[in-house]
Formats: C-alpha cells, structure tokens, sequence
C-alpha cells in the first residue's frame, strides 16, 4: 500500500538520523560529563530502537491471517504507547537523578563544574537537524492525511529531542559567558538540574498526549479529527442505498485503519440488499482516496 511506503521510508531515514546523532551525543557525553547530554543522546537512542520496531510493524500491520482477517492495526497504537512510557519514565528518572546533584552540592557542598565547551556546537547541529526531522515528519504524514500514529509519536518526540537540545545549548553558551566568583557561580556546578528540570517541565505534555490519543485508539474512542469526521458524514450521505435515512455517523481509528460505522433508518417494508451491498462499496471506494484504509459498516438499530 502507498501510504505504507510512506510511512516506512520517513521511519528508515529518522533512524539514520538518529543513529549519528547517538554517536554524537555519546561523544560529547564522555567528553563533558554533562548529565543533560546523557538524557539527550538516551533520549535519541530510544528514538532509535523505537524506529526499528516501528518500521517492522509498518510491514507487518497491515497484513492478513485466517486469525487476523482485518490486519494487525492495534499493534500500532501499542507501539505508541509503549514509546510514550518509555519518554515519560526517561524524563521523570533523568529529573530525579539531577536533583540528587543538585541536593548534593546545596546541601553537602559536594558537586564538579561544569565544562560545556564542546555541547554549544553539537546542540546547533542538533536542534538544526532535529527540526529539519521533525518537518519530514510532518510532511510525510500530512501526504496520508495524518493517519500515521506511529509517525504522530515519531514526529513528537523529535520535537521533545529538539527542545532538550536547544536548552542544553542555550544554558551551555550562558555557563561558557559566566564568570567565575559571581553569585551565580552555583550554576557552574548545578545547572545540569536547571536544564533538566525545564526541559521536562517544557516537553513532558508531548508524550503524555501521545499516550492519551493511543489508548483513546487501543480501547474504541471516536475519533475526534473534525475536519475528517465532516468529510466522511458529507460523503455517507452521499451514498445511501434506497428506503434508508441517516441518522449519523461513527468513526473509529486504530492506527492507520479507518473503520466508519453509519447509522441508518428503514423508510419502507423492504431494503435492497444488492443496493446495500454497492452504496457500502461505493462509499469505501471514496474514503479510501483519502483515509487509504477504510471499512465502512452500515448500521440499524
């Protein structure tokens, strides 16, 4: 399937992306100590193995067996979640470690300064890079309508990969401007929990969304995109079979699967079935233009 393709291909090149960036991050890491890189190149390094399992479930979803006759979609929303409590627990462990630090050196005197000098440059290439990213993302997804929730979790986390880079880069250039003796001197020695602690105060409702949305897709929530949801009510009036009248219109999404349930109401005594049968057809043939993967079930109740 083409928007299949598409999703893979954006999966394959963040994952290159990724990769260099990991090394990068390690680099640096070794090099400056600064635990706020650590969180950034683990961050990425999750973006990383996330991106293999999230390309080989983009092949596998949406194939058929006797025991999955409409694919294996709900595996897409699991990946979603899956990455967000992955974000969610790097952050909260991350916050907890740099307080330590920072209890350590206020209320022990014991800390290590600070040498940010090689993380200015690495963080402009990396907030350059991360947002070019996040702009493929972006548009790759858009090209299918937004359908993708694996790349919906991809294209939020690099915008939280991004953040945490553009603060360790603006902190590092303020710590390599700051003199020494001043009564900021303790942010030599303490603002990797500065950086830390704002970067997951700014970036922590990411994840939490994405967890939010998969599991509103995991458990059948309606889905909630007005403007498709207004497509699709306009093209199932369109398409109803003789002696019906429309009462309204359901859709679910389950990764990039579209089921569309419309509800309808007998006129007459009798309902063509062969009519049924073709307007149901007709109406999936249309969706699937633009939400690719559609089934639609006409409801009595």
């Amino acid at each position: 399937m083409p928007q299949k393709r598409i999703e893979r291909k954006a999966l394959i090149v963040g994952i290159v992306v990724n990769v260099l960036q990991v090394a990068a991050g390690l680099a640096v890491f070794f090099m400056t100590g600064l635990k706020a890189m650590f969180l950034d190149a683990a961050f990425t390094a999750i973006s990383v193995l996330s991106g293999f399992v999230a390309a080989y479930l983009s092949s596998r979803t949406v194939r058929t067996t006797d025991r999955f006759p409409n694919g294996m979609f709900a595996l897409e929303p699991i990946y979603a979640i899956c990455k967000a409590m992955l974000t969610l627990s790097l952050l909260l462990f991350s916050l907890i470690d740099v307080t330590q630090v920072a209890y350590n050196y206020f209320a022990l005197g014991i800390g290590s300064r600070i040498e940010p000098g090689p993380v200015v440059i690495y963080e402009i290439l990396t907030v350059i890079v991360c947002f070019a990213l996040y702009m493929y993302y972006r548009s790759e997804n858009h090209k299918i309508r937004n359908s993708s929730t694996m790349l919906t979790a991809e294209q939020k986390s690099t915008l939280v990969d991004g953040s945490m880079s553009f603060g360790i880069g603006v902190v590092s250039v303020f710590l390599l401007l700051l003199p020494t003796g001043t009564p900021l001197d303790f942010l030599h020695y303490t603002g990797d929990f500065f950086i830390t602690f704002a970067i997951v105060a700014l970036t922590i409702k990411e994840p939490i969304g994405v967890l939010r949305d998969a599991l509103v897709e995991l458990v059948g929530g309606v889905h909630n995109d007005d403007e498709i949801n207004a497509m699709v009510e306009a093209e199932a009036q369109r398409h109803l079979p003789e002696g019906t009248d429309y009462e309204q219109t359901l859709i679910f999404k389950t990764g990039m699967n579209y089921t569309v349930d419309v509800y309808l109401s007998g006129t007459g005594t009798t309902i063509d079935v062969a009519d049924l049968v073709e307007c149901k057809r007709e109406l999936e043939r249309e969706l699937t233009k633009r939400l690719h993967i559609v089934d639609v079930d006409f409801v009595f109740d």
